[in-house]
């Protein structure tokens, strides 16, 4: 498993990227850490992480549950930056 931490400018880096890709080529998972927005969401998918985490639930649940989901579900209708279903 590749673990993508740091600051947030480092894990939307295309250095982050390039390693990610470079995991997944690998067979390995890509977890990052700290995804608390869409924007955080899509570059997720497009870097090809197989999972993520955050706090956006824990501030908010009854108002944020919503929106993750209504995210969650734009990633799986919506084609990514590179045109496939990561």
């Amino acid at each position: 498993m590749l673990f993508l931490a740091g600051s947030n400018k480092w894990k939307t880096s295309p250095t982050a990227h390039r390693l990610a890709v470079e995991a997944r080529e690998r067979g390995l998972t890509v977890h990052t850490g700290r995804v608390n927005s869409r924007r955080r969401l899509r570059i997720a998918q497009a870097f090809g992480c197989t999972s993520a985490d955050g706090t956006y639930l824990a501030f908010g649940p009854d108002t944020n549950l919503p929106r993750l989901l209504a995210w969650m579900n734009e990633l799986h209708t919506t084609p990514t930056l590179f045109g496939d279903d990561a």
